[in-house]
């Protein structure tokens, strides 16, 4: 290394990371695993098959799509397809009243939700993704926050299996993850006698009415959780989901990430085709890695509904070079890279990547443990020059 300088720096925001539950934050749809809950608290009584309820829920869907305009092939603006998407909230309504009608999850409570959960996930029903401790720590070591949002439900299901997986980690405690520090917001299904659900909306202390069934319905408790932080801090809010019920927040978030796994589901598909007929520009999330942040760091992000980005899970959001700024190395000067694409060359006096580099992953955290092993991070440092000689740089 060769100097530091006390040049200006910019303070980029904690994060406010927010996430999705069904296919997000699991593998899959945890809807099935729930209703069972329902069917075994009430097995006595005679209770319609989940596949004649889901049938339902799906007749009402296909009669609405066939009669809307304009039809799919026709939407080629945000604004329609937004629109699109709150006319489903009769659809998720009529199907909330018949699950409520059918008695399902009639006297259901905590004790029988919570034994559901951790079986679930001990059983491998309910698969958590790979890295989600990992990327929750990264975000509230740096006095970030962290909240889930599902438009199904329940919150007291998800908050007992992200605890079931910690323990199962041994993370519980450990690296200031606890589950007390993740804010979940979802509909409810602990149940009274009469089986009606607890909607979101209508909650004590809430001023609205029905649940969290659309994406606009998704949006409003986005920010609504902003609202809420309460310590004054100004924080970038990443959004991550998987269907179209995330396009709105995906849109408006500061950074919208997409999950889409190497076999998508129909729900990736379903948001892939809508982002691309919309215009929205989708890159995959290595690149924000080796972009040129400094455009986006001035600015405080981008939440213009332009572009999002995708990634087959959270390692690539772990190693980013968002959650590298925002979370222990925040300072960050108008002449300070952590990465170009390959074509870069090393560029002397201005901390770049080497295109020749065999292993440019391995050689950005290189490149990050040597900054933060000159300390040059600590209050009142930035990097400001680095050696043009990678070597000199490795070593």
């Amino acid at each position: 290394m060769s100097s530091l300088s006390s040049r200006p720096t910019m303070a980029f925001p904690p994060l406010h990371l927010i996430l999705d539950w069904d296919g997000t934050l699991t593998t899959s749809s945890t809807l099935p695993t729930i209703a069972q809950i329902g069917y075994a608290r009430n097995a006595a009584h005679p209770l319609p098959s989940w596949h004649t309820i889901s049938e339902a829920y799906m007749s009402d869907l296909r009669a609405h799509t066939s009669t809307y305009s304009p039809p799919a092939s026709e939407r080629n603006t945000i604004a329609q397809e937004l629109e699109w998407l709150e006319s489903l909230r009769d659809v998720e309504r009529k199907s909330t009243e018949r699950v409520e009608a059918a008695g399902i999850f009639r006297n259901v409570g905590s004790e029988d939700v919570r034994h559901a959960a951790e079986q679930a996930v001990n059983e491998g029903k309910v698969v958590l993704r790979d890295g989600w401790i990992e990327l929750v720590a990264w975000v509230l070591k740096d006095g970030g926050k962290v909240g889930v949002v599902s438009v199904g439900w329940s919150a007291e299901f998800i908050r007992w299996c992200l605890k079931t997986g910690l323990e199962a980690s041994k993370e519980e405690g450990k690296g200031g993850v606890k589950v007390e520090d993740i804010d979940v917001r979802a509909n409810e299904v602990l149940g009274w006698e009469d089986g009606k659900l607890r909607r979101y909306f209508e909650e004590e202390g809430r001023r609205g009415k029905g649940g969290i069934w659309t994406a606009k319905d998704k949006r409003k408790v986005v920010d609504e959780m902003a609202v809420e932080e309460g310590d004054g801090k100004k924080r970038v809010v990443v959004y991550v989901g998987d269907s179209v019920t995330d396009l709105e927040c995906l849109l408006s978030a500061n950074v919208g990430v997409c999950v889409r796994d190497e076999v998508e589901s129909d729900e990736q598909i379903e948001l892939r085709q809508s982002l691309g007929r919309l215009g929205v520009g989708c890159s995959h999330f290595e690149f924000m890695t080796r972009a040129n942040l400094s455009d986006f760091v001035r600015r405080g992000g981008s939440a213009d509904g332009s572009s999002v980005w995708w990634d087959c899970g959270f390692s690539s959001l772990c190693r980013s070079a968002v959650v590298e700024v925002t979370g222990h190395d925040r300072t960050f000067g108008s002449d300070m890279y952590l990465g170009l694409p390959h074509n870069t060359s090393m560029i002397p006096k201005m901390g770049y990547l080497h295109k020749h580099h065999p292993e440019p992953s391995l050689m950005l955290a290189r490149f990050s443990t040597v900054i933060r092993n000159a300390r040059c991070m600590e209050k009142g440092y930035k990097i400001d020059i680095i050696e043009s000689n990678l070597e000199q740089i490795s070593t």
